[in-house]
């Protein structure tokens, strides 16, 4: 009994999603996208940042400048670093505002600062890492690795000073930070 013209629609219809999902699965799976959420917890950390404060809409035009600014120290040299931002916690902001500071996390402590920039320190007896690998197309999302780190936190005993930070490396991972109060 052959198949009516019906029936083979619906199965080259079933065959090419089946398909698509497949190749949707492996490219996902290539990227990183089903590796774990590592944490682990560090002492004693001291840190200076060399860079600007910004405040506003979540994705600004001068947040986006900052960056491709800290971009050029670090590729001409004037200093060493790995970029990086740090996100305040604060309630004042409206939904798609953020305060942030955007900086070059300083690996060499003799540095000279250029003009415009301020340096943040930060210090923490205890902080909270989470270690992403993954490519950024398939990272979680911030919420999922706070709330992963939140975990590990109370599960030490430990509260969290309301802000994050995260380092970001050439090859595209991402380290997020909180520190114990």
């Amino acid at each position: 009994m052959p198949l009516s013209t019906k029936n083979k629609k619906y199965i080259y219809w079933f065959a090419s999603f089946t398909a698509l999902f497949v190749i949707l699965l492996s490219v996902f799976y290539n990227l990183g996208g089903f590796k774990e959420i590592r944490t682990v917890a560090a002492k004693n950390i001291s840190y200076s940042i060399a860079g600007k404060q910004v405040h506003g809409k979540l994705t600004s035009k001068e947040e986006h400048f900052l960056f491709e600014e800290l971009k050029g120290y670090l590729s001409d040299g004037s200093l060493k670093g790995t970029l990086s931002i740090v996100n305040y916690k604060d309630d004042t902001l409206g939904e798609y505002e953020s305060r942030r500071f955007v900086g070059i996390l300083l690996t060499d402590e003799m540095s000279m600062i250029p003009a415009g920039l301020t340096v943040l320190e930060l210090e923490g007896q205890t902080t909270f890492q989470a270690a992403l690998t993954m490519h950024p197309i398939v990272m979680p999302n911030t919420e999922k690795v706070e709330a992963k780190l939140q975990s590990l936190a109370k599960e030490k005993g430990k509260t969290l000073r309301p802000f994050t930070l995260e380092k970001l490396y050439q090859d595209n991972s991402v380290i997020v930070e909180v520190f114990a109060q």
